[in-house]
């Protein structure tokens, strides 16, 4: 029988602690450099093909567990479906774990600043400072699997929303991709219109995963999803003002 000192069983846990606590530590700093020179990579540069990011500063943090980045004047741009697009935000934030499944939070804050084309080429713009706004992505092998956004109390010159959400995600079947979009109390022009709701299937999404994955424009992705054949069906759609309650009708 081997006699073991009780110095042993003292200072062994504390060991094992502190060998622990500077794996993690090493680990954080690798990703955060990593991070970092991924970030300079970036700046003035396309994020994904035909999405340009840049910023004023950014600070990187969320040692020991996290990485964490804080931008200041963040501005994408780029091409949508239908035109260009660009959306400024004054303060954006984002959070990711160092372990566990790749799911990234969103938080954005101060003035917002919009751009889009319509699908009649005409521009549209559309300032806001919201109460707050938050939003998250999950990825997988295959993607982007799910998508979520949630904004309260928003509001600018010519409209208000109490609440608005965004959701999207991919079917477990892998075919079809679901959205969903929900304004309360939706206000224009001063005139009360009450909660939209809008639930909305694209099918043939196969032809989208290359823009799921950040390989493909948005333009061109959209072009080849049309061409094998792929529509938008709007299955559920309510607007509830004071009254009467509409119900929008499907669309194929």
């Amino acid at each position: 029988m081997f006699k073991y000192s009780s110095r042993f069983w003292l200072y062994a846990p504390i060991s094992l602690v502190l060998l622990l606590a500077a794996a993690v530590m090493i680990h954080w700093w690798m990703l955060a450099a990593a991070f970092e020179k991924k970030l300079a990579a970036l700046k003035g540069h396309q994020a994904v093909p035909g999405i340009v990011i840049d910023w004023g500063s950014v600070e990187v943090g969320g040692f020991p567990f996290r990485l964490e980045a804080g931008f200041s004047n963040l501005r994408l741009e780029g091409a949508g479906a239908h035109g260009p697009f660009a959306w400024t935000s004054e303060k954006f934030a984002l959070h990711a774990l160092t372990y566990g499944r790749r799911q990234i939070v969103y938080e954005a804050a101060g003035a917002q600043d919009v751009r889009w084309t319509w699908s009649n080429g005409k521009m549209q713009h559309v300032s806001f400072v919201p109460g707050t706004m938050r939003g998250s992505s999950v990825l997988d092998a295959k993607g982007l699997n799910r998508f979520d956004l949630d904004v309260a109390a928003l509001g600018g010159q010519s409209f208000a929303i109490d609440r608005l959400q965004f959701h999207m995600r991919r079917d477990p079947d892998g075919t079809d991709l679901d959205l969903m979009f929900r304004a309360d109390g939706l206000q224009l022009e001063r005139v009360k219109m009450g909660n939209l709701q809008l639930y909305v299937t694209l099918s043939q999404i196969e032809a989208l995963m290359p823009l799921l994955r950040g390989e493909a424009r948005w333009p061109q992705a959209a072009r080849q999803w049309r061409a094998q054949g792929g529509k938008a069906k709007l299955s559920n759609g309510l607007l509830a003002g004071l009254s009467p309650v509409w119900r929008l009708s499907p669309l194929y």
